[in-house]
């Protein structure tokens, strides 16, 4: 069997059909996006980054709190500072 596994920017592709996205507050860059379910993949490696339970991001690596969800705005566990936003596709 043989698995052909797309460039970088087929990848990309494949993601602009999500239908959710987390942007940065600091620059509007697309940060990461929505890829199965709760689970959220960082868009530079595509790599599982985060899961979101009741409205918190909660790391993938750690389980440690991330961010927490108001709205469409992700805000830091700690400082209450605003880190990331949802937009839509």
């Amino acid at each position: 069997m043989t698995l052909y596994v797309g460039d970088e920017q087929e990848a990309d592709a494949q993601v602009e059909d999500r239908a959710r996205f987390l942007c940065r507050i600091e620059d509007g860059e697309v940060f990461a996006y929505v890829a199965r379910g709760n689970e959220f993949v960082r868009m530079r490696d595509h790599g599982l980054w985060a899961v979101e339970h009741d409205d918190v991001l909660v790391s993938a690596r750690s389980g440690a709190p991330l961010a927490y969800r108001r709205g469409r705005v992700y805000y830091a566990s700690e400082s209450d500072e605003p880190l990331y936003y949802e937009r839509a596709h």
